[in-house]
């Protein structure tokens, strides 16, 4: 009788005792259980890639360049010379269109266009030159053509001021009054119809911005009149008259802004990169 509880109670030990020394042994440790991976390590790149491929663009992308030129330098607008000098006059040796040329950069710069100034006082540089008012144009051409043997521009910008009064040369617009422009086209040279596309572009576009600023593109050709003002130098040319004589500060400044926007929407799409 002792014997076999002896032998009952050693099986019950053995039974009890077993799940331990196996859960000890090496071999059945790795059938029944899973290793556990550590956490890959991922980078999120997609960021860093954009933002590479990003500043790529904007290293390889190539500005949008204007150059702008004054033929007529002297022209200028009557209110703006009477607050400067007391006088009115349509012609002024200093307060003239000439002295624009840092606002239409500046509101060019607002729109993402580099401007470059063809930097001559051409109505001097006629009377230098012992010419007329009718020479400015052949005057003017070499300093124009030099530069664009040295630089490439999207668009060139001779500005010039019309000789309209007040009536004809403004338009208002949300109660703020505009200087209205005008694109003249010379029609006796080579790239008459590309000059006449960009005017007409440009043209259309402003008057999206501001209804009738643009009175249009006006082609010039025959007797009396130069038929290229210097366009056949570049297909790219464009000539705008600028307000009238009766035309103000302000006045003048609104109708910059709204043509540096319109450049940027005709033309500034067609260089951005696909």
């Amino acid at each position: 009788m002792l014997k076999k509880l002896q032998w009952s109670f050693g099986i019950l030990l053995f039974f009890f005792v077993l799940p331990v020394i196996a859960g000890q042994l090496p071999i059945n440790k790795q059938q029944t259980s899973t290793p556990i991976q550590p956490p890959e390590d991922k980078q999120v790149v997609f960021a860093a890639t954009n933002l590479e491929e990003q500043m790529v663009l904007e290293q390889t992308k190539e500005p949008f360049k204007a150059l702008i030129l004054f033929t007529h330098s002297h022209e200028s607008y009557q209110p703006i010379v009477k607050a400067v000098s007391g006088k009115m006059a349509v012609y002024d040796e200093k307060t003239n269109i000439f002295q624009l040329q840092e606002a239409i950069a500046k509101h060019f710069s607002m729109n993402g266009i580099q401007t470059d100034v063809l930097d001559v006082d051409v109505m001097k540089e006629v009377k230098l030159q012992g010419k007329n008012m009718a020479a400015s144009y052949s005057t003017v051409r070499p300093f124009l053509a030099k530069r664009l043997q040295e630089q490439s521009y999207d668009v060139i910008i001779d500005f010039h001021r019309d000789a309209t009064k007040k009536e004809a040369s403004t338009i208002m617009h949300n109660n703020e009054n505009y200087a209205r422009i005008s694109l003249v086209v010379g029609a006796e040279h080579p790239n008459y119809k590309w000059n006449t596309q960009y005017a007409e572009t440009l043209s259309a576009t402003m008057n999206n911005i501001v209804p009738q600023i643009s009175k249009g593109v006006i082609s010039k050709s025959g007797d009396n009149v130069d038929g290229r003002y210097n366009q056949d130098l570049a297909k790219e040319m464009l000539l705008i008259e600028l307000g009238g004589i009766d035309n103000t500060e302000d006045e003048l400044n609104r109708t910059i802004a709204v043509i540096g926007k319109a450049i940027a929407k005709s033309f500034m799409l067609e260089k951005q990169p696909s």
